[in-house]
């Protein structure tokens, strides 16, 4: 089961960049690598959102 910590997720997708950086001459293995990461970015572009959507509710708390 994957971790689903922001920084595990970061850090997964250091590696998938890493890897797609060493397989360029084969296709296949690049299209998995890419559909890999595709996933993590989702997640953790989503997961800045909520963190985003968190920050303003708790500044709009502050200001009222």
């Amino acid at each position: 089961m994957m971790d689903n910590t922001f920084e595990a997720n970061y850090k997964k997708m250091e590696s998938l960049l890493k890897d797609l950086e060493e397989n360029k001459d084969n296709i296949d293995k690049s299209l998995e690598i890419y559909k890999e990461a595709k996933e993590i970015y989702d997640k953790l572009n989503k997961k800045i959102n909520d963190y985003k959507a968190k920050v303003e509710i708790i500044n709009n708390d502050k200001n009222e």
